[in-house]
C-alpha cells in the first residue's frame, strides 16, 4: 500500500511541476520537485523492491 502512496505523491509532484511551468509559478514548481523527492525518499526507506527500477533509472 505504501508503494501506491509514494507513486501518488510522485505523480502529484510531477503534475504540480508541469502546471507551474505552464503558468510560470516558480514556487509551485519547487513544491512539486520537493514532493517528488519526498516520495522517492519514502520509497527508499521502505526498501520496497520495484521491478521497474532499472527502467526508471534510464529516464
Amino acid at each position: 500500500m505504501a508503494v501506491l502512496k509514494g507513486t501518488g505523491d510522485k505523480i502529484a509532484g510531477k503534475t504540480k511541476e508541469a502546471v507551474a511551468e505552464i503558468i510560470g509559478d516558480g514556487k509551485l514548481r519547487e513544491e512539486g520537485k520537493a514532493q517528488q523527492r519526498k516520495a522517492e525518499t519514502e520509497a527508499d526507506q521502505q526498501g520496497d523492491a520495484n521491478p521497474l527500477d532499472p527502467l526508471n533509472k534510464l529516464t
